[in-house]
């Protein structure tokens, strides 16, 4: 079967929503941001879920919304909450219906890109002078913690220090050759 849609993983940060409209744009696809989905479906942000209902009830609706995305029949570019993956049959699903991309991005790369966002609770750390301390250690455990998961990524680009646009190029090399392999092999 012909893997039709592309999954952007990887943690909070790495770029997966601003790569992934480029990318759609590029290949003529639809983008998908699962985040925006569900909070358009609840009329909360995801922070606003967290707080109100929970991670667990966030968990349940991102596999909803993924599972919708993925029965989808026209080709789209998805990007995924970084945790997305680690709900098991979000996992298998995702795996038999796209490609999925790891962006890979170091610890130090996504502290610099969230230190002064307030709108990722899995980050949310009390405000002293040791907070970015903190924030630099809990997302470290994050990472360890996801990285087996990211890992099994069919494709694996490092992104720190390449632009977009650089990443874009990348990407679409490696998933042109994947659909070749695919394509010969159905």
């Amino acid at each position: 079967m012909l893997k039709r849609h592309i999954f952007l993983t990887g943690f909070m940060g790495a770029g997966k929503s601003k790569i992934g409209r480029h990318l759609a744009n590029e290949l003529g696809f639809p983008f998908i941001d699962t985040d925006k989905e569900i909070e358009k479906k609840v009329g909360k942000t995801v922070k606003e879920i967290f707080q109100t209902d929970g991670e667990a009830a966030f968990r349940e609706l991102e596999h909803k919304v993924v599972k919708e995305c993925c029965e989808s029949p026209m080709a789209s570019v998805i990007a995924l909450g970084g945790g997305a993956l680690n709900y098991p049959e979000s996992f298998d699903i995702v795996h038999k219906s796209g490609v999925v991309v790891y962006l890979k991005s170091s610890p130090a790369a996504i502290f610099e890109r969230v230190k002064h966002t307030n709108k990722r609770p899995l980050l949310e750390i009390e405000d002293d002078e040791n907070k970015e301390e903190r924030l630099r250690r809990r997302i470290e455990q994050l990472l360890e913690k996801r990285e087996p998961v990211y890992a099994k990524a069919d494709i694996v680009i490092e992104r720190d220090g390449l632009e977009v646009e650089q990443v874009v190029g990348r990407l679409l090399s490696k998933i042109r050759e994947l659909w070749k392999q695919d394509y010969a092999a159905n």
